[in-house]
């Protein structure tokens, strides 16, 4: 085995897993969304036919997600038939009295 003693302020390393890219228009439109109302994302609608449409589904899900909490909302997503994203933010629940 090949190794090299090296200082610690040599080390070179990349940051782990990758990086969300969330729209900032998403974010924007989930954080001023109307109370009652949802929002169609048909930029973001997939194949519900193809191969790949359940892997698909869960990062755009994600992705959804993630432009959510960048919003400090909760949602709720829900996919067409025509495999269309539609987003609601959720109403947090009324906490019960013990």
């Amino acid at each position: 085995m090949d190794f090299e003693f090296i200082d610690e302020n040599e080390i070179e390393a990349v940051k782990r897993g990758r990086k969300s890219t969330v729209p900032p228009e998403l974010v924007q439109a989930l954080a001023s969304m109307p109370k009652g109302k949802a929002v169609v994302l048909r930029d973001l609608a997939l194949d519900p036919k193809s191969d790949d449409y359940k892997s698909d589904k869960q990062s755009v899900s994600a992705m959804i997600r993630s432009a959510g909490v960048q919003a400090g909302v909760e949602v709720a997503i829900q996919f067409s038939p025509l495999g269309v994203p539609q987003v609601a933010i959720k109403t947090p629940k009324a906490k019960s009295k013990k």
